[in-house]
Order: structure tokens, then sequence, then C-alpha cells
């Protein structure tokens, strides 16, 4: 039985840094557009989503590379598959390419099976096109299955719920997954869509979560994730609000931009004491 765990004591991030930044980009194109009562794709939708693996991906990589900071591309299988070419990109930027389904499926529309074996082609293909075997997971929502499927296939860490602002632990019988909770204002939300909202505004709502969690990061270091889409904030005009914020947060200071990966590994080791096997973790909360 999987169960919760959440660290009692104070968080702490290495050298001292008081916000762990992850920077995630769920990186799909068309995928996630299902055919209409007649069949047929809507062209227009399906070629927006598409601006992400064709032309968006290159401005973002660039971006993050004038602005030095590393960040984790959740990619579905497919992606890895059509655009061989951009997931090899990411990896040589530093970047890391973790695992999103395979066509953006909706996984809690699957059965056991079906989920087994969208875990298991996602995590060969992209680990075959970016050259690492991928340790995180975010799906299009979570079956009452995931937890314990992406454990089967030995995953780190898992970025789906919402429920809390720290990283936190799931069990099961020895094993443990870290959860990276992420909050409920990425660039889908904020935009309202892939052709609605405006930079300004969005700009507006990202500064206020993060200087919250600076704030607080005074008592207690915090955790800030940020939830993008390639074909959402790469845009023209909303490439500029994704530039900013990173200045934001470097001008704020006291930041560590990290990968999913380095966040998971830090906690699982150093903050709950445990090595990848069996050892105990230290403080922890009683299981909820």
């Amino acid at each position: 039985m999987v169960t919760e765990s959440h660290f009692n004591g104070d968080f702490h991030w290495p050298d001292g840094q008081r916000v762990a930044v992850t920077l995630t980009f769920d990186f799909q194109g068309g995928e996630d557009i299902r055919p209409m009562a007649d069949g047929k794709i809507n062209h227009e939708k399906y070629t927006q989503a598409e601006y992400g693996p064709n032309t968006a991906i290159w401005r973002i990589l660039r971006i993050l590379d004038e602005e030095e900071v590393t960040a984790t591309f959740l990619t579905c299988g497919a992606i890895a598959e059509r655009y061989p070419d951009a997931v090899k990109a990411i990896a040589a930027g530093g970047h890391e390419v973790a695992g999103h389904g395979y066509h953006h499926e909706v996984a809690r529309d699957l059965t056991r099976e079906e989920e087994t074996d969208v875990i298991a082609r996602t995590t060969a293909m992209v680990g075959s096109k970016s050259g690492t075997r991928p340790e995180g997971w975010r799906s299009c929502t979570q079956s009452p299955n995931s937890l314990e499927l992406l454990m089967d296939h030995g995953y780190l860490w898992n970025s789906n719920t919402f429920s809390h602002d720290l990283p936190f632990l799931w069990q099961d019988d020895g094993r443990v997954l870290v959860e990276l909770p992420r909050q409920p204002f990425g660039d889908g939300r904020t935009y309202g869509g892939r052709d609605s909202g405006n930079a300004e505004g969005t700009l507006v709502v990202w500064k206020g979560m993060f200087d919250d969690f600076h704030a607080e990061s005074s008592a207690s270091p915090t955790y800030c994730p940020f939830q993008f889409h390639p074909y959402i904030s790469g845009r023209p005009g909303r490439a500029a609000a994704l530039r900013a914020i990173i200045e934001h947060m470097k001008a704020a200071g006291g930041i560590w931009f990290a990968t999913g990966t380095e966040v998971a590994n830090w906690c699982l080791i150093e903050v709950f004491k445990r090595g990848r096997d069996r050892a105990a973790p230290r403080e922890v909360a009683t299981a909820q």
C-alpha cells in the first residue's frame, strides 16, 4: 500500500540557498488534440501546438542558455520519436529530459495494463533519444495506479500533486518515490489557452508566487516550481515573460535553480537521509 510521508524538520538546500526553483516544461506538440466527432483534427489547434517542437523549443533553449539556468523538460514519447534533434539539443544544453506520457494520454482513463505500457514505451523512447534514462514523470492527470507503476519502473520522482508546497515521499514496502508538488499557476492556466491571455498578467501571477515563497524563506527554505509549455511560453512576446521571471528571481538572490532530479535526490538523500534502497527516513511525519 502506498503511503505519504512528510519531513517534520526544516528543509535545507545546498550552500544555504533560500529557495529551490524548478523550471519545468511539458514538452508536447499536437498529442493532446483529439479527433472531433466527425473524426477530423482541428488543424488550427494542432498546428498551434506543433509550434512547440518545431519553433518555440529553440527560442526557449536560447533563453535558458543566455540566462545560464537549467530546466527539466517533461517530454512525450511521441515528441522524442518525431523530434529527436530537439530532444538531443535539450540534453546537450545540460537540461533534464523526463517523461510525460507517450501521446499525452489522460492517465485516469487508462487501465492498469495500458498505463504500464505507456510508461514502458515512454521510458524507452525518451531514454533512447536523450541518451539518459528518464528519472522523473508528470502525466496528464494521475490514476490510482500511477504511483505504484512508477515505482515498478524505477522512477525517482513524480510531479502531479497540488496539495503541498514542499517535496515529500511516497512509500511502498521499502520503495520510495519523491513527489515534487506543483502550483496551479502554469502557463496553460495563466494565459487561459494557446492563443489568449497576456504576458503582463501572467508575469504578475508568477512574480506573486515567487515573491511569497522568497519572503517565507527568511524563516525556512521554500520550494518554488514553475510549469511551462514551449508552445505557449515560447511564443514571441510571451517568451519575454519567461525571461523576465528568471531575471526577477536571480535579482532576489538566494536561489538554487535545479532540475527535478537534482531536487529529488537532494531531498531523498540530504533531507530524508535515505539511500536509494531501504534506509529509514529521518523525522518523517505519520503517513497520511
